[in-house]
């Protein structure tokens, strides 16, 4: 028998839908993940992360009282923590491009658009995995590199050097 490259990861699934929750959980149990842990909003995921320090976060977007934006902005602020830099998938219904566009501001790793297959988590999960973004931290930004290309830049709009973690 084969082992997942999933066995060995933790998972810490934010959703405040325990429909989202139980789905998100069984795909993950699915695809070999022993370690998932839940949390119904950001507050508590902020919590439970004083004790546990999973290896991925999947958050939803739109969750209420913390939103799964403002959860992601403060993880990222953490200082001094690796904490700080795990690799965040949010997962939403709200596809337009200011979303996806916001959720990569603000240091989102992947975006996982609703409604969810298998598939497409467990493609996510393998860019996280296979493909790891460098971890940035430049003045307005914190979070993984942006840019997916494995070639560099050089031209008019190139950006200065930042730090890489």
């Amino acid at each position: 028998m084969s082992r997942s490259v999933f066995e060995a990861m933790s998972i810490l699934v934010v959703d405040d839908s325990a429909y989202m929750r139980h789905l998100l959980m069984t795909l993950l149990q699915a695809l070999g993940v022993k370690e998932v842990h839940l949390a119904i909003d950001g507050d508590e995921a902020l919590a439970l992360l004083q004790t546990s320090e999973p290896d991925l976060i999947i958050t939803d977007a739109a969750m209420m009282p913390m939103d799964g934006f403002s959860f992601a902005h403060r993880l990222r602020s953490i200082r001094g923590r690796a904490l700080s830099m795990i690799p965040i998938i949010m997962v939403s219904g709200h596809t337009d491009i200011a979303s996806v566009e916001r959720a990569r501001d603000i240091g989102i790793t992947e975006f996982l658009s609703k409604p969810i297959s298998a598939r497409s988590l467990y493609e996510r999960l393998i860019q996280v995995i296979d493909r790891p973004r460098q971890f940035v931290e430049a003045p307005t930004y914190r979070g993984p590199d942006r840019r997916r290309r494995d070639r560099p830049f050089e031209g008019q709009d190139r950006r200065n050097t930042v730090a890489l973690i």
